[in-house]
């Protein structure tokens, strides 16, 4: 069974959450139990932790944590999961997973922790830290712990639809205090194996404990041996953001964007389409005379999907790749799954016919790894088919009749707050909605 669990992950991953909280893994949100923080516990004390000790020998036991249901549920709907990314670097391939497993350059650590009750010797190598939920953006799918915006809505949501929207209470971001953030940047400068660090928000290019803790990097050193990957939501450009590409060793900038017509207005209120535009093309002139790589970060809605044609070809035109891990979860009533069989038809048409207008042909193998400028024709290509596959084989859900009233309910609430229309952005969409009692 481990060919179908196990995740190499625990062995050099570790997330912080936007309240300093530690987890260990940067997709699973289920089934997580806080124990650890930044203000009490070091990176390296984390990854040595009983509770990722726990964790990693039920991977070795062949066990699917339940944190592990969202990557589960990508490969099951044909996508590059997580898990999948996190194998490969490990040097493991999930079809050739017995010989890979056994070769790979960290089996002597699985062993180790098979071995000593899921002990490692090991020092973080990945990580992922959430600045906090600082951001200038309201996206109806974001959760509130996310973006300081989304927590105002679903305060005024909540008294409207009180089941849908949770009271979102309040919360504090963990680099709002200078000490955490000196204390961690020391931490990080200590790490004798570091490779990779992703800095998220909120929005990173809004938030000053971005430039802050990508300066710190950059005075002592540590920056030029790092790859740094970083999300914009688009709306905003900050010079600032060219200094730090200069001294990283390499930077990943992904481009957070559902469509490129007005739609993306809706999904990402209140974004102006031509502002976040116009921002991608200093992105990409950017990229001309740096090294920097871009991708795009599209979690595509139901209503977002509509527009994907499009946005295809934004990206085959320009040579941007979107990365895996991109299936909506969650709100639940937001998924793709959920739309009525005409209208899926219409979307894979149309996507087929970007297949055929561009020539697309599909990989012999799946490629897991897309960061790769020399194979972007060939990860473009794969994620259209991918979401041809997924929308002509997926199951829909057993109580979709429930979601879809949840849906109606849902953004009828948001659009009292945001005084919009989604059938201004998507009229094609009226009859279906209509149906469901829009």
């Amino acid at each position: 069974m481990l060919e179908k669990n196990f995740c190499s992950s625990p062995w050099f991953h570790i997330r912080i959450s936007p309240e300093g909280d530690y987890k260990p893994c940067r997709w699973g949100e289920k089934g997580v139990t806080i124990e650890h923080s930044v203000a009490d516990t070091s990176l390296t004390e984390y990854l040595q932790s009983d509770s990722l000790n726990i964790l990693r020998t039920n991977m070795l036991n062949g066990e699917t944590p339940v944190i592990c249901s969202e990557c589960q549920y990508e490969q099951k709907q044909g996508k590059v999961s997580g898990r999948q990314r996190q194998l490969l670097k490990s040097g493991i391939v999930e079809s050739n997973f017995n010989k890979t497993f056994c070769s790979s350059p960290h089996w002597n650590q699985f062993e180790y922790s098979f071995l000593n009750q899921g002990k490692t010797q090991n020092h973080p190598v990945d990580l992922q830290i959430d600045l906090g939920n600082t951001c200038n953006s309201a996206c109806i799918m974001c959760p509130p712990r996310y973006s300081s915006r989304v927590i105002k809505d679903h305060q005024r949501l909540h008294k409207i639809e009180p089941i849908l929207f949770k009271d979102p209470g309040t919360m504090t971001n963990w680099t709002d205090d200078q000490k955490l953030v000196d204390k961690f940047v020391n931490e990080v400068g200590e790490l004798p194996s570091l490779k990779y660090i992703h800095l998220l928000g909120g929005e990173t290019l809004y938030m000053k404990s971005f430039y802050n803790i990508c300066n710190q990097l950059i005075d002592k050193g540590i920056a030029q041996n790092t790859i740094l990957g970083t999300t914009t939501n688009c709306t905003v450009y900050d010079e600032r953001i060219e200094h730090i590409i200069q001294n990283f060793k390499a930077v990943h900038l992904g481009l957070s964007i559902e469509a490129v017509t007005p739609l993306n207005d809706y999904v990402r209120w209140p974004s102006k389409i031509n502002n976040v535009i116009s921002n991608i093309k200093k992105f990409l002139a950017l990229r001309e005379k740096t090294d920097l790589f871009i991708s795009l970060r599209i979690t595509p809605n139901l209503f977002s999907v509509y527009h994907l044609d499009q946005l295809f070809e934004f990206m085959i035109e320009n040579k941007i790749i979107a990365e895996s891990c991109n299936l909506l979860y969650d709100p639940s009533c937001l998924r793709m799954e959920l739309l009525p069989k005409e209208i899926k038809q219409q979307i894979v048409n149309k996507l087929n016919n970007i297949v055929s207008k561009y020539n697309l042909k599909r990989s012999n193998d799946k490629i897991i790894n897309r960061r790769v400028v020399e194979i972007t024709d060939s990860v473009i290509s794969d994620i259209v088919f991918e979401y041809i596959d997924f929308l002509t084989n997926h199951t829909e859900p057993d109580n979709i009749v429930e979601e879809r009233q949840n849906l109606i309910k849902f953004i009828q609430a948001y659009e009292s707050i945001h005084n919009n229309n989604i059938l201004d952005y998507l009229p094609e969409y009226e009859e279906f909605l209509r149906s469901q009692g829009y």
